[in-house]
């Protein structure tokens, strides 16, 4: 599932303390974050200086794995500094616009424990950053697997904006979506239990772009909207 989210915006977030590295191993905590380092955006300005953005990191060697003890929203604030905002494009809905330059984060939780990972100024797969972390996820090119988790977004951060995610009742167990309204139920639950609003809307979307599925319109129309509901 990718969702088109790569660019520069604004935001008056204020980037974490640099965290000290830990290895890739699996680290044992309710919260963990797949961290990148925020690099100097290659390239020239039109008037020919040098382009002081900053963007996401792209190679495994400069990121790893790291325990968290809590959600903040200095975490978000990390991705609107390496440039992962949600930017307007073609195929997004339009209603979507008004969360334009809020910070985009991904994250998985693992059904039945609530272990989540939320993914920080890197432009790695939800896959990718799983490896070694969550029983059954495999990422290689004979074998994709998500183990017992569910993939989603958040646009914004614990204050405002929106989650999404991907919603197919007869999709496999290990496909990474919810399959049931019960699963986003128990999402919500764990997400709201980590910090978020309760009011925070929550979206079923149609990847790759932040596009509303019926079924999510449909769900909406009988006022299952937000994380409470």
């Amino acid at each position: 599932m990718v969702f088109k989210s790569v660019g520069w915006g604004g935001g008056d977030y204020r980037a974490p303390a640099p965290v000290q590295r830990t290895s890739r191993q699996r680290q044992e905590r309710d919260i963990v974050a797949y961290v990148g380092s925020v690099q100097p955006r290659e390239g020239k300005t039109r008037q020919g200086k040098t382009d002081a953005k900053k963007q996401a990191s792209t190679s495994s060697d400069t990121e790893w794995t790291e325990r968290l003890t809590t959600l903040n929203n200095g975490l978000f604030g990390y991705n609107t500094e390496a440039g992962r905002v949600l930017l307007r494009v073609t195929h997004n809905d339009r209603k979507f616009d008004e969360y334009i330059g809020l910070p985009f984060t991904k994250g998985v939780t693992e059904r039945e424990t609530g272990r989540t990972m939320i993914m920080l100024a890197t432009t790695a797969h939800h896959g990718e950053a799983m490896q070694n972390q969550f029983d059954g996820a495999l990422w290689d090119e004979k074998e994709k697997s998500y183990g017992n988790c569910i993939r989603w977004l958040n646009v914004g951060d614990l204050r405002e904006g929106f989650i999404g995610l991907d919603y197919q009742p007869h999709a496999k167990r290990n496909a990474g979506v919810a399959t049931s309204v019960e699963e986003v139920s128990f999402l919500a639950k764990t997400l709201m239990q980590y910090g978020f609003n309760e009011r925070t809307r929550l979206y079923l979307l149609q990847p790759p772009h932040v596009m509303e599925s019926t079924e999510g319109i449909a769900l909406r129309k009988r006022g299952l909207e937000r994380l409470v509901d």
